[in-house]
């Protein structure tokens, strides 16, 4: 990376973190972890990819002391800084159900902003909510979604790169039986030498690309996709579903509410 890159990236650091203190501020909130998602995160960002950031928060304690529901997200777009929070309580309950995007968020790369005790806590109780069979099915569902673009002579980069990630999430869970990885590249050794090299060229040149880009089929990496998800398709109902250990979710919850609160 070149020093002018590193140092944009250092800017636009600021500039999340100052935004992410105006949330606090304007919402009443208190964010407890807050990280990149998306292209970026995944490690196959255009130039003019947005800035995809995800955050957990707590309110007031008065605020769960109610019978009445009241929102538990916060949804923020700004130019390019697209951002989306959820209450602690709401994140707890899609980890339980072992909902890809609030598992993924937990292990981004990019962290802006996290109490190294809390994440980690946070992340040893992703993994014991993780699905293999649940988190199977969603990444077959995107998966499919995607290939269904690929048919054309000239296709987005984007869409095959989410078609790639998504099933090759597919057979780490076949092959691992454990969350796959964040970042795309280490997933790549699921793939053959060849087809790897074909994947990188196809990288770069995304990198250099916006995100509109129209490039001409891969046939070979457009047909490993579909090869992905037949297998993947094949084997899903084959896996385990694990059970999340609720006493220790529900502990977690009142210690950081207590915590927050005091």
């Amino acid at each position: 990376m070149l020093l002018g890159e590193i140092e944009g990236d250092r800017i636009k650091e600021m500039e999340i973190n100052k935004k992410l203190k105006e949330i606090e501020k304007r919402r009443e909130v208190k964010i407890l972890f807050a990280c990149e998602s998306g292209s970026r995160a995944w490690g196959f960002a255009s130039p003019d990819s947005d800035y995809d950031v995800r955050f957990i928060y707590t309110k007031p304690l008065d605020w769960y002391l109610s019978v009445t529901e009241k929102k538990d997200s916060i949804d923020i777009m700004n130019g390019d800084f697209d951002a989306v929070g959820w209450e602690l309580k709401k994140h707890l309950k899609l980890m339980m159900k072992s909902n890809i995007p609030a598992l993924e968020h937990l292990f981004s790369p990019i962290v802006y902003k996290g109490n190294d005790n809390i994440i980690n806590e946070m992340r040893a109780i992703g993994i014991d909510c993780f699905s293999p069979i649940k988190s199977m099915f969603h990444y077959l569902s995107m998966s499919k979604k995607y290939e269904e673009k690929l048919h054309k002579d000239d296709i987005k980069l984007k869409d095959l790169f989410y078609a790639l990630r998504t099933s090759l999430a597919g057979k780490w869970i076949l092959e691992n039986n454990s969350l796959p990885p964040v970042i795309f590249e280490k997933m790549l050794h699921l793939v053959d030498e060849d087809m790897e090299k074909e994947i990188r060229n196809l990288m770069k040149i995304k990198s250099e690309k916006g995100e509109s880009y129209i490039h001409t089929k891969n046939t070979k990496v457009v047909n490993l996709v579909s090869e992905l998800i037949f297998e993947n398709n094949k084997y899903a109902k084959t896996l385990p579903s694990e059970k999340p250990n609720t006493e220790r979710i529900n502990n977690f919850l009142y210690k950081i509410l207590i915590n927050e609160n005091n």
